[in-house]
């Protein structure tokens, strides 16, 4: 019976609830609202109708609503309509489309069937409306209309006695949509189509009828077949890992399976085709028990986001053709693996597709936001690791997302190497997770809260268990002046606590124990008002007494007396006020609820959102001026009121005061250590994990067996040893020269950046919600950096050592770009290899390409990371269990934290996650805010067991809970709260009536919402009229139509979004700040685009924007909403929810304006049209705004489109203001409506009064400062005095060279004349830095003539290239032909080297290989045994050669030389042709050289050989022999090969030489030396700045091996040693120069030699001149700083001669010119003579001073002796020694004994120019 009361309850209630919201349906997360409409509303009544403003215990029960029976002309009467208008209609409950469907008539006359068809196919049409069309479709399975068409479809016209074509067609199209979107219920029309199939073909038919039927008959047989494919998939993938379906699904029926339902579904309960096991929320009748309760609502707000889930995998697994709705799906992703975050959390790294990842705009978008869910499916879909996402910073630089995994087990199983799909569901998971956890735990025995209340509904008001018929309370709060001084204080004991180390130390530990708000207006109230019996009515002051409303005193009385309460407040009746009120009373009484005897235990304060929780507590804290005693939990708090109340504080504050327990301080810190152990455990695998991800992993890890293969391994070491195994790779890779590698020098760089990708395509359709925003940003609210402060000292030291050297190790990481961009190769290429190719690869792994290499190693580096993978996955299990200890200790803590306090404020997310540590509070109380928009499930969750009291304060007129799903709210009524459930079910509630708000204007459109609203006194005479415009309530109405948004998920109406924010501008022109407006829009895409167009002006910046749904409980002075519907189709979507148009209309104070196709809205809805009925007689709507001038009331003016507004564009109207400033002119604006004082306004008039020049001020008006006149600006003709030159300037201006444009002769510091602008003439630097146009003209070591001008090689000192051609013989005798500039490069010719076996085919300027051949060179007489190349061991063999030649003669070669051709008979003039003279003689012999074919006697050609070879004054010392006849070069000659290859040997010398070192190892050897300089170079450079283009120039050390050849590298050389010696001079020269001295004639010109460094060729060294002239400039230079700093030196007067010498010096190193030798060594021999002048060598003094101490002490020669360090000293008498003493200068011991001089001593003879000393042998003897 009790089963069959509680169906009969839910029908009823189903009944009364389609009568109370008629026409309504609720909203989703993901814009998938209904857009039916309401046609059977007109008789219905609205809200007011059903809610009594005060408390109704005795209302009759509710009725079953009849319906009237269906019949034929409902069905005839849609024909005509639109299809949105058939949808809509057969949607209604009214229609009753279920009875319509199993209606006998349905399935026997075919005009019935016939009719439904046409409908059924019309509506089809509708786009945008699956979710509708979906609702209609599922209603047709098993129904007598398919029965019928069954039946009916072979029927044949009686008429045309044909088959029925045009509804045979019809129900196919249905068909086709059907299958669509009903692939699970393809078993309901299978048979209908098997039977037109097998019709069709017994009875064939040439007619285009028959043919386009079948057709779309193979069509429709074909998508059936697609769907039998894919259920069979499904089916193979539920059987391959999920065999226990069947029991699994009987278990999750079972009655309290809820708490064994994983909160994430299972990939069976995914794959299940099974309907989840759900029931409605009871909302009007009882629960049967705790368990029926918590099961419903667990399971309902389950499959608010699983459902979505489900659908959208089964869709994509099904590969059902539209978009996705309810999946975002990214392609091609790859797991690379686990790593610890900054929170020491154990994540996963996601790396996505950067084709698609690079195309989205992830900024404030919902995409992986922190807290969603992801899915990765993995073999073939046979299996699914689910995780959530963590952190997305990396995810626009490179690609990256940090996740955690749901089942690290799962995580681990992926492969790595593997590229995946992974789906992100669009519904907030971390919204659903805390509160399913905490449904799960409820008890559900008798300690399940407000049983009574919550399950049974009991309208018996009972009191608190805490309230007893004799407690009182003291009104005082209420009863003092609202505005009077108040102050809360905690009353605190102090308690000591005793350390286990230290017995007799004393801790003090504070503990709040009670609270007292002290009201300084205590002593003014009766003492009859401090004792006042809660629960007798009468002793209560009045309303007026309490400084409330009749309705507000009313609930005050419910809320403090029932335990459970329930406040509506409509719009600005300050329910947040009497909240605030209500708290303040329980607050002063709390010994009433929290006796000094009892465990103290906070009031629990809930909001949905944070901004209504803060606001809510602001009023609190300003209304108590309390400081301590409130703790806001949570981290999205934005209120800096607020803030300071945090938990985290909170933590800080105990911390402190060290009012923790000791067992729980003591436990916190041992599992403390415990987790830094195995953080530094999981560290130590995440370090190597990353440097794999950012350099290139060192071979010594490579070496496990298991990794790398032994053959491929001793191929990689078989060129290195020892020290450089990590080298070998590096190498093999192609990087050794970008990367300088040691053992422990792998480090991580950084992130990888991905260049030249434009954010683009991809704009997600909805932004951050508030829930979603408060996950995003609170990046783990309970890491408390505490935690770092309590482990031991040794954990800490070992942690920050080894910080420290990863530190050391990564500032000194050197990755090249090259190598950034390898690693990120192979990261975003999947490897090919797999074990057993990885065999069949050659044992020689430096034989393979590139790409081989990079492959090869990719599969190393997949091994080496899975090692890792595996140990981190062995390291994570403790660490796990270790943080879950540690969570609960935490908790434990911030229970002991908490349970001090007297308010605890959460959100209802928040108090989810909190509720264990709720429980464990025990609050007594608890109070809702905004209770009508919070689910069920959510307040539950935040209710302990041990809660007496709960106040709900809300609205349910306003906006419901949101769900996900539309259905769910639709069908099982999710979205009723538990506010509205209790009031359906005449819970005693009382409403409040009273706004203080909304001007009455405003308030009048509320009547249709709420009957007994009235209207506080205070928004009659406080809300100043709307300027700039008539009415102060409009309504513009349009036929402007919209567009769709996201394919239909959203709208924007353009013309709305014009208008609003043209009349938003004129608003801030009224004089109205950005923050007294607020544009509140309907629809996401709408907001979207308005933003987008207030960003296009300044005017609207800080003006709000935003959606309906996310301003309740906000309000402004002025709103101006836009309600964006208007369309043929009369759908007005969101708008026949009066939810939402009750809380867009009552957000304003003093004007109200709205946009809107609301002819539209008034044919649509009842509601609206009520409401346009009531505008259009107060005469409040209309096209446009009729705005007003406050200054020219008349004639009015109508903005009735957005352009309008132009037409004010001050705001006012277009006459002139004309009012008379300040200054004495008038206005020149248009007319404006702000400032009507001017006193902001700024005259634009000009000042015209006149200057003494004649010229008039031209400056704008300047009142107030009559006399600072701008300066006259005119221009005029003047002369300049310098140059005598005439030019235009400002008449206020003198003219001078500066202001010249004109050139003049001047002559330069070179010596030339030129024209020089005569700006720079008397600007000395300037003109110092002129460079002359004069041609240099100089000979240079080349003998060339320089090309250069005199300005281009700073006169002669650096000059430029030679440009000439080289055209000098090398080696090889080529000629070079090259630029002169450079050294002659290695000839590239063809080589002319060869022998009588080979020729070289090396160009000719390479070394040439040696002939390996035996020595060709025999005859009969003698043989050469050596190699060709070798010399010969054999000499020439003299013998006459005995051949005949052709004609019969014998030869008159040589035994084994090749045979002349010519005859000495018959060829006599030829062979006997004197050129030596030894041709006639009749023995004579000859040689025939093959290179010219000339034949030359033999004896005078060898001597001839040997002179040319030998020859010492020939300045070619390497050269080939010569044919005498021609001078060409003989290199073939077996006579002469042994000569030939001597040279041959000593050209290929120099050409080693030219090149370089032979080897590419000592090349290597000298590429490292050099990096090493240039490092050094780098880190001991003081002076000198290498910009970014001079660091680019040394990037040539990077290059590969081949690009180095000895004159390269000697290049590089150079210019290290030159920058060196730069930096030397620089030094040197700043420490002894005045600064614009070293700048003048030190830094300046270095710099200038530096840039000519750098101007430099790579490829070749310099040119002998350019190394002179840069030594020259050096050898300048230090003469420079010499004669400078001597200069500055300087203090006596100087002498003629050593003025000369002074002046000569200086001449020389400023003259123009190069610094010659010449010129050096004459600058040497001037300083010698100065310094000889100046200070002698030894004495430090002058010889005229010399030359006085020795006439002063009148003493002989040779009494003058130094000491050991040289310091002069004098003995007198006789000159001999005869004591000893000390020097005054160094201490060292000076004289002697006996005319002995002390050993260390010796005779100073420069001083007196003695020969000896006084007393000696020398002296004796003379």
């Amino acid at each position: 019976m009790s089963n069959a009361r509680d169906r009969h309850s839910m029908k009823s209630n189903s009944s009364q609830h389609q009568d109370r919201w008629n026409g309504y349906h609720h909203t989703t997360s993901s814009n998938r609202y209904s857009e039916n409409q309401n046609h059977y509303s007109s008789n219905k009544r609205h809200y007011n109708d059903k809610h009594e403003s005060t408390t109704r215990l005795d209302s009759p029960p509710n009725k079953r609503l009849r319906l009237p029976p269906v019949s034929y002309p409902t069905l005839t009467k849609l024909i005509d309509k639109t299809p949105d208008e058939m949808l809509a209609e057969m949607l209604h409950p009214n229609f009753q489309l279920n009875k319509f469907l199993n209606d006998k008539r349905m399935q026997e006359r075919f005009d019935w069937m016939n009719h439904m068809t046409i409908l059924l196919e019309k509506i089809t049409k509708c786009i945008g409306s699956n979710e509708q069309l979906r609702t209609v479709f599922e209603e047709l399975p098993r129904t007598l209309y398919l029965e019928g068409i069954y039946d009916k479809i072979r029927d044949v016209d009686p008429t045309t006695k044909q088959l029925r074509f045009n509804f045979i067609e019809l129900f196919l199209k249905i068909s086709n949509t059907f299958l669509v979107m009903m692939p699970n219920s393809v078993d309901a029309v299978t048979k209908i189509f098997e039977r037109l199939a097998f019709h069709f073909s017994q009875n064939q038919s040439e007619s285009p009828e028959f043919q386009s039927i079948k057709k779309l008959l193979d069509e429709v047989l074909e998508e059936v077949k697609k769907i039998e494919q894919r259920k069979q998939l499904k089916q193979e993938l539920r059987n391959a890992h999920f065999v226990n379906t069947t029991d699994t699904t009987t278990a999750i029926q079972s009655s309290d399976a809820y708490r064994k339902l994983p909160i994430v579904p299972s990939l069976t309960e995914i794959l299940s085709e099974q309907k989840p096991n759900l029931r409605g929320n009871i909302v009007n009748g009882t629960y049967e028990s705790p368990e029926q309760y918590l099961d419903i609502h667990f399971r309902l707000l389950r499959e608010d986001f699983v459902g979505p889930l489900r659908d959208g995998i089964q869709q994509y697994i099904s590969k059902l053709p539209g978009k996705n709705s309810n999946l975002r799906i990214y392609e091609n992703v790859r797991l690379l693996g686990s790593k610890l975050n900054r929170q020491n959390e154990l994540v996963y790294e996601i790396l996505l597709d950067s084709t698609t990842a690079s195309r989205i705009h992830w900024a404030n978008g919902r995409r992986l936001i922190y807290g969603n869910l992801l899915v990765i499916p993995y073999n073939n879909f046979q299996s699914c690791a689910f995780f959530t996402v963590e952190d997305r910073s990396q995810i626009e630089k490179n690609f990256i997302i940090s996740v955690k995994s749901l089942n690290n087990s799962q995580a681990d199983e992926i492969d790595r190497s593997c590229s995946l799909t992974m789906l992100e569901t669009m519904v907030f998971f971390e919204a659903y997770r805390p509160v399913l956890n905490a449904l799960q735990i409820i008890p559900s025995d008798h300690r399940f809260p407000l049983g009574e209340f919550l399950l049974k509904v009991t309208n018996e008001r009972i009191p608190p268990d805490y309230m007893t018929p004799t407690t009182t309370y003291d009104f005082t709060p209420l009863l003092v002046h609202p505005e009077s001084e108040v102050k809360a204080n905690l009353i605190t004991r102090e308690t000591y606590s005793t350390p286990h180390k230290n017995p007799k130390k004393l801790i003090k530990s504070v503990t709040v124990r009670g609270f007292k708000i002290d009201y300084r207006q205590s002593n003014q109230i009766e003492e009859k008002y401090k004792k006042v019996s809660v629960v007798n009515q009468d002793e209560w002051p009045t309303s007026e007494q309490l400084h409330l409303n009749p309705k507000q005193r009313e609930a005050l009385i419910l809320a403090l007396t029932n335990k459970v309460a329930l406040i509506q407040g409509p719009p600005g009746t300050g329910k947040t006020f009497l909240g605030v009120r209500i708290t303040e009373m329980l607050l002063h009484n709390r010994s009433v609820w929290c006796p000094y005897d009892e465990q103290p235990t906070p009031i629990l304060m809930i909001c949905h959102t944070n901004h209504a929780l803060d606001q809510f507590l602001e009023l609190i804290v300003d209304r108590l001026n309390i400081d301590k005693g409130i703790i806001r939990v949570g981290s999205r708090c934005q209120n800096p009121k607020i803030q300071q109340f945090s938990l985290y504080n909170a933590r800080q504050i105990a911390r402190e005061n060290r009012s923790l327990p000791k067992d729980v301080y003591h436990g916190k810190r041992t599992i403390l250590e415990r987790k830094f152990q195995t953080e530094e455990c999981l560290k130590s695998f995440q370090r190597k994990l990353e440097l794999s991800q950012t350099d290139i992993v060192p071979l010594s890890s490579f070496l496990d067996k298991s990794i790398i293969d032994d053959r491929h391994l001793k191929s990689l070491l078989g060129r290195y040893k020892g020290e450089k195994v990590d080298i070998a790779l590096v190498d093999w890779l192609g990087f050794f020269g970008e990367y300088e590698q040691t053992r422990n020098d792998f480090t991580n760089k950084g992130n990888l950046k991905t260049e030249n990708v434009v954010p683009m395509e991809f704009n997600d359709e909805d932004e951050l919600n508030e829930e979603e925003e408060e996950e995003e940003e609170r990046r783990r609210d309970e890491l408390d950096m505490e935690e770092y402060d309590h482990f031991s000292t040794s954990a800490v030291s070992k942690s920050q050592a080894n910080t420290v050297n990863h530190m050391d190790i990564e500032s000194k990481s050197t990755n090249s770009t090259h190598i950034r961009r390898f690693i990120q190769f192979i990261d975003q290429n999947p490897i090919t290899l797999t074990d057993e190719t990885v065999k069949l690869i050659d044992h020689d792994v430096w034989k393979l390409s590139n790409l081989e290499r990079y492959n090869l190693y990719g599969y190393w580096l997949l091994k080496y990371r899975q090692r890792l993978h595996h140990s981190v996955h062995n390291a994570s299990l403790d660490y796990n269990h270790t943080v879950s200890d540690l969570a609960k200790c935490r908790q434990e803590a911030d229970c002991h934290i908490l349970k001090d306090s007297i308010i605890i404020a959460m959100t209802t997310t928040c108090a989810a996650k909190y509720h264990k540590t709720l429980e464990n509070l025990q609050s007594k109380i608890v109070i809702v805010e905004e209770a009508a928009a919070i689910f069920e499930a959510h307040i539950i969750t935040a209710l302990s067991t041990k809660c007496e009291h709960l106040i709900l304060i809300g609205d349910h007129v306003q906006l419901r809970p949101n769900p996900s799903v539309y259905q769910l709210g639709i069908k099982y009524k999710i979205d009723v709260s538990l506010f509205e459930r209790l009031i359906n079910n005449n819970f005693p509630n009382v409403r409040l009536n009273i706004q203080h708000r909304m001007r009455p204007e405003i308030a009048r459109i509320m009547k249709y919402f709420y009957d007994d609203l009235e209207d506080h006194i205070s928004v009659k005479i406080d809300r100043e009229s709307v300027r700039g415009v008539d009415n102060n309530v409009f309504f513009i109405n349009h036929n402007n139509h919209e567009t769709n948004v996201d394919d239909g998920h959203s709208k924007r109406n353009e013309y709305e979004a014009k208008y609003v924010i043209e009349f938003a501008e004129y608003l801030i022109k009224q004089g109205y700040t950005p923050k007294q407006i607020t544009i509140l829009v309907m629809y996401l895409g709408q907001k979207q685009f308005i933003a987008k167009l207030a960003k296009q002006g300044n005017l609207l910046r800080g003006v709000r924007i935003m959606v309906t749904d996310n301003y309740q409980g906000e309000e402004n002075d002025i709103i101006i909403l836009s309600l964006v519907r208007s369309n043929p189709e009369n759908k007005i979507g969101f708008l026949n929810i009066h939810n939402r148009i009750c809380v867009a209309l009552s957000r304003a104070r003093c004007g109200l304006f709205v946009i809107g196709n609301m002819d539209l809205l008034a044919d649509v809805d009842d509601m609206w049209k009520n409401i346009v009925s009531s505008l259009t007689e107060t005469k409040e709507i209309g096209r446009g705004l009729s705005l007003s001038c406050r200054q020219h009331p008349e004639p009015k003016f109508l903005a009735d489109k957005p352009e309008s507004f132009a037409q004010r564009p001050e705001g006012g109207c277009q006459k002139k203001c004309n009012a008379r400033l300040k200054c004495g002119h008038d206005c020149q604006l248009k007319c404006h409506n702000n400032d009507l004082e001017h006193d902001e306004i700024t005259c634009k008039r000009r000042c015209n009064e006149k200057f003494s020049c004649g010229h008039s001020c031209a400056r704008r008006c300047h009142f107030e400062t009559p006399d600072q006149h701008d300066p006259c600006n005119v221009l005029v003709e003047k002369t300049v005095s310098e140059c005598g030159h005439s030019i235009l300037i400002e008449c206020c201006k003198t003219p001078t060279n500066s202001n010249c444009k004109k050139s003049s002769l001047k002559q330069l510091s070179c010596g030339h004349t030129a024209h020089v602008p005569c700006r720079i003439i008397t600007l000395p630097n300037e003109l110092k830095q002129f460079s002359c146009e004069e041609p240099c003209g100089s000979i240079l070591a080349c003998k060339h003539k320089c090309v250069g001008t005199c300005g281009d090689c700073h006169t002669g000192k650096l000059h430029v290239p030679c440009s000439e051609k080289c055209e000098r013989n090398l080696i090889c005798s080529h000629v070079c032909k090259v630029s002169c500039a450079t050294n002659c490069p290695p000839c590239s010719r063809q080589c002319e080297t060869r022998c009588i076996h080979s020729r070289c085919k090396n160009t000719c300027g390479s070394p040439c290989p040696p002939c390996r051949r035996l020595c060709g060179y025999k005859c009969k007489h003698l043989q050469c045994t050596r190699l060709c190349s070798e010399p010969c061991d054999r000499g020439p063999c003299n013998e006459p050669c005995n051949k005949k030649l052709k004609c019969g003669h014998t030869c008159i070669g040589l035994c084994g030389e090749k045979c002349p051709p010519q005859c000495r008979i018959c060829d006599k003039d030829i062979v006997q042709d004197v050129f030596f003279g030894t041709e006639e003689e009749p023995d004579a012999r000859f040689i025939l050289l093959p290179d010219c074919n000339h034949i030359i006697e033999v004896t005078a050609l060898d001597k001839y050989v040997n002179v040319f070879v030998n020859d010492s004054d020939d300045k070619t010392a390497i050269r080939f022999p010569e044919c005498p006849r021609c001078r060409r070069q003989i290199h073939y000659c077996t006579r002469y090969m042994s000569i030939i290859n001597e040279v041959h040997k000593l050209i290929t010398q120099v050409k080693k030489k030219i090149l370089g070192h032979s080897t590419e190892e000592e090349r290597r050897n000298r590429q490292k030396n050099l990096i090493n300089e240039y490092e050094k170079m780098k880190k001991n450079l003081k002076e000198t700045h290498l910009d970014t283009s001079m660091k680019i120039w040394f990037s040539i050390l990077n290059k590969p091996m081949k690009s180095f050849t000895d004159d390269v590298l000697n290049l590089i050389t150079n210019i290290i040693e030159f920058l060196n010696e730069i930096d030397k001079i620089l030094m040197e020269g700043r420490n002894k120069l005045r600064r614009n001295i070293f700048e003048d004639k030190v830094y300046f010109p270095l710099y200038h030699i530096i840039k000519y460094l750098f101007t430099q060729r790579q490829h070749r060294n310099f040119a002998e001149q350019q190394l002179k002239d840069i030594q020259s400039e050096f050898k300048r230079i230090d003469r420079v700083i010499y004669i400078e700093a001597l200069i500055f030196s300087l203090e006596q007067t100087l002498t003629e001669d050593e003025k000369e010498g002074l002046d000569a010096m200086e001449h020389l190193i400023n003259k123009p010119g190069p610094f010659t030798d010449d010129d050096r060594q004459k600058f040497d021999d001037l300083v010698k003579k100065f310094q000889y002048l100046n200070n002698l060598p030894g004495l430090g003094i002058t010889d005229n001073e010399r030359k006085a101490i020795i006439s002063a002490l009148n003493m002989k020669q040779g009494h003058w002796y130094t000491c050991p360090n040289g310091h002069p000293y004098v003995i007198t008498e006789c000159g001999g020694a005869n004591q000893e003493s000390h020097c005054n200068e160094c201490g060292e011991r000076i004289g002697g004994q006996n005319h002995r001089l002390v050993e260390t001593n010796s005779h100073f003879a420069l001083m007196d120019g003695s020969q000896h000393a006084a007393w000696s042998n020398e002296a004796n003897l003379n």
